[in-house]
C-alpha cells in the first residue's frame, strides 16, 4: 500500500471516530432535559485551540454582524461578544453536541448555586487546570482535599491587616501616578494601561514580596536575553499564558521563533531559579530578623517550614492531602496565581472602569460628589487617609467596581468538568448531564441576564449597586445581589479569596485619582469629543480573553487628564 493511501486511511478513520463521538454525544444531549446546539467540531483539539483566534478574525472580516454572530459561537470569547443573546434565544441552559466532549453553558444563576455548591462532583476543568498550575498545584487548580487543606491554609491570612498595607500602598502609588499625569503636556497619555498594570504590580510587590518600588508605567523586558525579575516573568508568561502552558519550553526558544515568544520561553526557562532565589532570599531574611516579616510570601514559606519540622520530627500526615503545610511546588503555583491573576485582573479593571469614566462624564461626577464628601481636605498629595474611616464610606467607588466587573468580568466564564453522570434538581426540574462533559457557566451571560438586572442589563449604571435612598459617605450602601447572578469572585466555596484585597485596591486608587483629576478619551484627528467617546465605547468592546480579558487595541486607548 502507498504512503498516499496510508495517510487517506488514517484521515479516513479519524474522521468516522469523530463522526462517531459526534453521534454518541448527540444522543447523550437529547436525554438530559436541555436544549442543545450541534457544534462539530472537538474543542479540546491543539490545532483548533492554537487557530481559533485568527479563524475568528477572519470570520469577522469575512461575513455580516448578523452571521458573525452565530458562526462565531463556541470560539474563544464567544460569549463576551454574544452578551446573553443566545441563552435567550435558546435556553439559559444550554449543551453544545462536540466531536469531542459535550459542553454544558450555563447562565441559569439557580443551576449555577447547584454547580458551585457541589465542588466534589464539579471539579477543575482539566485543561484548564494545566493552563495555571503550569508552575505548580495551586489554590485554583486544586481539587478535593487538596484544594481544602490550601484554602484552609491560605485564606485566612489575607485578612484586614493585609487589607490596611494594600490601602497604604495603593495611596502611595495613585498619588504618585496622579503627579505623573499632571506634568504631562496637556494631559495626553497614552500610557494610562502601562500605568494601571505598574500601579498593580508594585502594590502586589509591597503587599506580596515586601519589596517596594516608585510608580513608573510599566515596561517589560522585550527580548529573550534581557534581565528579568520574577515579577517580570510572571507578567511576561501571563500575556501568552496558553502558549506558555501548553508548549515546551525548548520549543518556544527556538531561534526561528518570534521575538515575543523567544521572551516567553526565556521567562519560563527563569522562572524556577528565580522563584527558588526569591524563597531563599525570604528564609535567610527571616532567620536573620527576630520578627516574622508580615507579606504573603513570608506567610506560604511559613507554612512550608512548618511542615518541613513537623517531617523532622517524624508526624505523619503532615503534607500531602490531608497537612497542614504547603509543599514548595504549592509554594511556586500559589505565588504565581497570587502574582500573575492577581495582577491582571487588578490592572485590567481599573483600565476599564478608566475607559467608562472616560466615556460617560456624568458618572465621573458622580462619583467625585462622595470622593469629596469623605476626603474633605485631605485629598490632596500629603493629606492622611485613613482606612478604617474612609474605605467603608466610599460606596459609589465600590459600586464603580461592581458595575465594571459586571460588563467587563476579567474572567469571563467559570469552567468545571464531570467525569460521570450528574442529575441537578433546579426550581422543581430534574436534568441528567451525561459525563463526561466540560461545564461552563457563563458569567457574562449572568451579569446580562434581563431578568436579574432589568431592561437596562446591558446600560453601564452604577448606581444600580446602592441600596435605594442611599446616604451619601454613610457606611454599608451596596448591595449584595441574589446568589448566582454576579460572579466577578467565582461564588460557591471556592469564592476567590482576594476578593476584599481587590476591592480595596480599586477603590483607593479610583478614589485618588479621581480626587484630583478628571478624564476624557483623545479622538484621532478630526474626531470631536462626542465622536471620540463612541469611538471608545467600541474599543471597550473589541475584547478577548488572554489570562483575563483585555481589550484587542490598547495602542489606541489615549486619554487627556485635567485637572478638576
Amino acid at each position: 500500500m502507498s504512503l498516499a493511501r496510508i495517510v487517506l486511511a488514517l484521515v479516513g478513520a479519524w474522521f468516522l471516530s469523530k463522526a462517531w463521538r459526534l453521534y454518541v454525544n448527540y444522543q447523550a444531549a437529547a436525554k438530559s432535559g436541555l436544549p442543545y446546539l450541534i457544534w462539530p467540531i472537538d474543542p479540546e483539539n491543539i490545532f483548533f485551540i492554537v487557530l481559533q483566534m485568527p479563524m475568528k478574525s477572519l470570520l469577522r472580516l469575512l461575513l455580516p454582524t448578523s452571521w458573525y454572530e452565530r458562526a462565531s459561537i463556541g470560539i474563544m470569547c464567544w460569549e463576551f461578544d454574544d452578551k446573553n443573546r443566545l441563552h435567550e434565544r435558546v435556553g439559559p441552559a444550554i449543551i453544545f453536541v462536540t466531536a469531542g466532549v459535550n459542553q454544558l453553558w450555563c447562565a441559569d444563576p439557580a443551576m449555577t448555586n447547584v454547580i458551585l455548591a457541589r465542588r466534589k462532583d464539579f471539579v477543575q476543568l482539566p485543561l484548564a487546570s494545566k493552563v495555571m498550575r503550569f508552575l505548580g498545584e495551586n489554590i485554583l487548580t486544586s481539587d478535593g482535599e487538596t484544594w481544602a487543606r490550601q484554602r484552609r491554609l491560605v485564606a485566612p491570612n489575607l485578612n484586614e491587616r493585609i487589607s490596611e498595607k494594600v490601602w497604604a500602598e495603593s495611596l502611595a502609588q495613585a498619588r504618585q501616578m496622579t503627579a505623573f499625569f499632571l506634568q504631562k503636556p496637556a494631559g495626553l497619555a497614552d500610557d494610562t494601561i502601562s500605568s494601571m498594570r505598574a500601579v498593580a504590580i508594585n502594590v502586589l510587590g509591597r503587599v506580596g514580596y515586601d519589596q517596594p518600588k516608585p510608580f513608573h508605567p510599566m515596561e517589560l523586558p522585550s527580548t529573550p536575553d534581557a534581565p528579568m525579575t520574577y515579577v517580570e516573568a510572571i507578567s511576561i508568561c501571563t500575556e501568552l499564558l496558553v502558549v506558555a502552558a501548553l508548549l515546551p519550553g525548548w520549543l518556544l526558544r527556538l531561534p526561528f521563533m518570534p521575538t515575543v515568544i523567544r521572551t516567553v520561553g526565556a521567562a519560563m526557562a527563569n522562572l524556577p531559579g528565580l522563584t527558588e532565589a526569591m524563597l531563599e532570599e525570604e528564609r535567610r531574611v527571616a532567620a536573620e530578623t527576630d520578627a516574622a516579616r508580615d507579606n504573603v510570601m513570608s506567610m506560604l514559606v511559613r507554612l512550608s517550614d512548618q511542615g518541613r519540622a513537623d517531617d523532622r520530627l517524624g508526624k505523619k500526615g503532615a503534607g500531602g492531602a490531608t497537612g497542614q503545610f504547603l509543599t514548595e511546588e504549592e509554594i511556586a503555583g500559589n505565588l504565581f496565581i497570587f502574582t500573575g491573576a492577581g495582577f491582571d485582573t487588578t490592572a485590567n479593571m481599573l483600565t476599564y472602569a478608566v475607559a467608562l469614566l472616560a466615556v460617560y462624564p456624568e458618572w465621573q461626577a458622580w462619583i467625585q460628589e462622595e470622593i469629596d464628601v469623605v476626603f474633605g481636605a485631605a485629598a490632596g498629595a500629603e493629606g492622611t487617609l485613613d482606612y478604617t474611616t474612609c474605605f467603608p464610606k466610599l460606596n459609589r467607588c465600590l459600586a464603580l467596581m461592581c458595575e465594571t466587573l459586571r460588563l467587563f468580568p476579567p474572567v469571563i466564564h467559570i469552567s468545571r468538568s464531570i467525569a460521570h453522570t450528574q442529575t441537578l434538581t433546579v426550581s422543581g426540574h430534574t436534568y441528567t448531564i451525561p459525563g463526561p462533559c466540560s461545564v461552563f457557566i457563563n458569567s457574562v451571560g449572568l451579569h446580562h441576564d434581563r431578568n436579574s438586572w432589568g431592561p437596562d442589563a446591558d446600560t453601564f449604571r452604577p448606581s444600580r449597586w446602592l441600596v435605594p435612598g442611599a446616604v451619601l459617605g454613610a457606611d454599608g450602601q451596596v448591595i449584595t445581589p441574589q446568589r448566582g447572578t454576579f460572579l466577578a469572585w467565582s461564588g460557591g466555596p471556592r469564592v476567590c479569596p482576594g476578593q476584599k484585597m481587590s476591592q480595596v485596591e480599586f477603590v483607593t486608587v479610583v478614589s485618588t485619582l479621581f480626587a484630583r483629576l478628571r478624564v476624557e478619551p483623545v479622538g484621532k484627528k478630526g474626531r470631536a469629543l462626542r465622536e471620540a467617546r463612541d469611538d471608545f465605547k467600541e474599543l471597550v468592546q473589541d475584547s478577548t480573553t488572554r489570562l483575563t480579558l483585555q481589550m484587542n487595541r490598547p495602542e489606541e486607548f489615549k486619554l487627556r487628564w485635567l485637572v478638576r
